[in-house]
């Protein structure tokens, strides 16, 4: 069953670019499962024979593998700390850049809009929302969203931040014009500038520990000086070296600052 197993996690990565050996055996083989079942597959040389006969699945698949669940404001702690503490740092900058890195369908990083704007600096904010899933990104640059991704918005927010459209909602051209969705590895440095803040949340929690350190190691290359990274609040890190390339700003909510005053 091992070898079957390697069999297939190698075929997707020769095939797709998705580094499967990285991620957690116990959730990938569960993602996978998704996927076999719904095909009524039930062994994985069964699965690596359908995926060379139908490489159309690949994109289904890498949809599974990648899905992150997500809503505007999840965590408001989260925001509301950053809102608080952080976003008055940037009103003297004269550019300030945000990645949101696995942004899936554009919550998260619409939502950074959102804060950036409350805090009157939306006009010198570029925010960078970056995945790997294709059908994540094309959702999240059309920008519409159903009443659950809006739960934790008062019906005020809503109406100042989004156009209904029957029962869907779509981000408002003033916010959705600072984001700029790109398809995105984060094992490899990311085309844009330094950045003043990077959230990266619920991803890391699915990699292997020399995954972490790797992607953590970008992190802090992509960061200004002293620049801010946000992580999941169930993604717990502890003795990883690379974490000593941040100072804890705020433990309860995950956020760090780079140390030093490299690049």
């Amino acid at each position: 069953m091992e070898n079957s197993f390697n069999q297939l996690i190698n075929f997707i990565q020769e095939k797709t670019g998705f580094m499967c050996q990285l991620y957690k055996e116990r959730p990938l083989k569960r993602r996978l499962r998704v996927r076999m079942r719904a095909l009524q597959l039930n062994k994985y040389d069964e699965y690596y024979d359908f995926l060379r006969k139908n490489p159309n699945e690949f994109k289904e698949l890498v949809r599974v593998l990648t899905i992150n669940l997500s809503y505007f404001f999840r965590n408001p702690e989260t925001f509301e700390f950053l809102q608080q503490n952080v976003f008055p740092e940037f009103k003297d900058r004269s550019r300030v850049i945000f990645w949101s890195a696995g942004c899936a369908g554009g919550e998260e990083p619409y939502s950074l809009a959102i804060l950036a704007e409350q805090a009157g600096i939306l006009s010198k904010v570029q925010i960078y929302g970056t995945d790997i899933d294709e059908e994540a990104l094309g959702r999240a640059r059309k920008g519409i969203y159903n009443s659950n991704a809006l739960q934790y918005l008062s019906s005020e927010l809503i109406m100042r931040y989004f156009e209904s459209e029957r029962e869907q909602f779509a981000i408002k051209e003033y916010i959705k014009s600072r984001v700029t969705f790109l398809h995105h590895d984060l094992f490899q440095l990311p085309p844009f500038p330094h950045c003043d803040l990077i959230v990266c949340r619920n991803v890391l929690i699915y990699l292997d520990r020399k995954a972490q350190r790797r992607i953590l190691v970008n992190f802090n290359e992509q960061l200004k000086p002293t620049g801010y990274l946000v992580l999941g609040k169930v993604e717990l890190l502890l003795g990883i070296p690379e974490m000593k390339l941040f100072d804890a700003v705020n433990r309860a909510e995950h956020i760090y600052r780079k140390l030093g005053t490299g690049t």
